[in-house]
């Protein structure tokens, strides 16, 4: 009787699993890397990686005239054992995860979301251990000022509305959530982000702008960026362009002391831009890729620092399948002056040599 029960019962929940439409996805990397930056003294230092595995469950419910509720639920972890913190925890949900609606209007989502900022990427296409701290092979728009930055990533406590294509535009808006506020001040970690796309005919271009709010002496952080480019089925093609303006304690970090002038204690102003290019070109299943870019020189209270640095990458593809590709490449990023005093680094430039495998499934 148990056992027709228990048949039974996966019988009866077969229709409901269909109905729900639920998906298992996933991407295991792994690899191995030469590293060579202040992690391990400029020495070369070998690894076996991690390169940015994940695992997700994703659905939608079809509730009739064209309205679906959607779901998804993605966690990063490492196949290397290493561990982590951030996307590699391994702790459930520590990836992109919501609830949401799907019809004519558009998408509207709530959970822990991808920032817009995130989604305009064209120049970043390559892969790196989760190990590389410099981030060698990725453009230097990525978080990487001085005060670091809150974009490229997700926002908590998130609402995001997606619009539906019309004749190649899209549009997209975004709230996260600040949910403290210190006696005496302003509601703190507030994030609005807004993006503008447009995709037709292999030609693709966006605008994307994102604020946290009160980030010191109730100032706003801001992040513009522009991109633009061009794909077909061999040739590849991109562009980036950001500006920022961030508040942050400059004299907290370990080098500011040994600038010249000295920058002032308490809260800062940095205003900065970054660029990017990236080209690569499908030849059968080969396909190599070249990436530049360069963080300019910043201003700090108005005054000018050599804080800005350079970095270039290659990589070359070979997909063996729909569903697995190998990687090779080599990446290296040089700090100016001001920038290597101010983080502390003995030497100006660090660099990566990887070779990884990804399967998606």
């Amino acid at each position: 009787m148990k056992k027709i029960a228990l048949v039974a019962a996966i019988a009866a929940a077969i229709p409901a699993f269909a109905q729900a439409d639920v998906n298992i996805y996933g991407s295991l990397r792994a690899g191995v890397s030469v590293t060579k930056n202040s992690d391990n003294n400029y020495g070369s230092t070998f690894g076996v990686d991690d390169f940015g595995s994940r695992i997700g469950f994703r659905g939608k419910e079809d509730l009739g005239n064209g309205l679906k509720t959607i779901w998804q639920v993605e966690t990063g972890f490492t196949v290397d054992g290493a561990g982590g913190t951030g996307t590699a925890s391994g702790t459930l949900a520590n990836r992109q995860s919501f609830v949401g609606l799907e019809g004519g209007f558009g998408t509207v989502r709530v959970g822990y979301i991808n920032d817009v900022i995130g989604d305009t990427e064209a120049t970043d296409n390559l892969y790196g251990p989760r190990r590389d701290s410099m981030g060698a092979g990725f453009p230097l728009y990525e978080a990487t000022d001085v005060f670091g930055a809150y974009g490229d990533s997700r926002f908590k406590n998130s609402i995001r509305y997606d619009s539906p294509d019309f004749y190649g535009f899209n549009a997209s808006a975004q709230y996260g959530a600040g949910e403290s506020r210190a006696a005496g001040q302003m509601k703190q970690g507030e994030k609005y982000g807004v993006r503008l796309g447009y995709q037709n005919s292999g030609f693709f271009g966006a605008w994307v702008y994102s604020s946290q709010l009160n980030t010191g002496a109730n100032k706003n952080s801001t992040i513009n960026r522009i991109e633009g480019g061009y794909t077909s089925d061999s040739l590849y093609l991109a562009a980036t362009y950001q500006w920022v303006t961030l508040y942050g304690n400059a004299s907290a970090l370990p080098g500011t002391a040994n600038l010249s002038p000295v920058i002032n204690t308490g809260v800062n102003k940095l205003e900065n831009t970054a660029w990017a290019l990236n080209a690569a070109y499908t030849i059968g299943k080969f396909k190599p890729s070249i990436v530049y870019s360069k963080r300019d020189n910043a201003k700090v209270d108005g005054t000018r620092y050599t804080l800005g640095a350079s970095q270039w990458a290659l990589g070359l593809d070979y997909t063996l399948s729909k569903s697995t590709l190998l990687e090779a490449g080599y990446g290296q990023v040089k700090e100016n002056r001001d920038a290597q005093t101010i983080n502390g680094h003995a030497k100006d430039t660090s660099s990566i040599y990887w070779a990884m495998i990804k399967h998606n499934f």
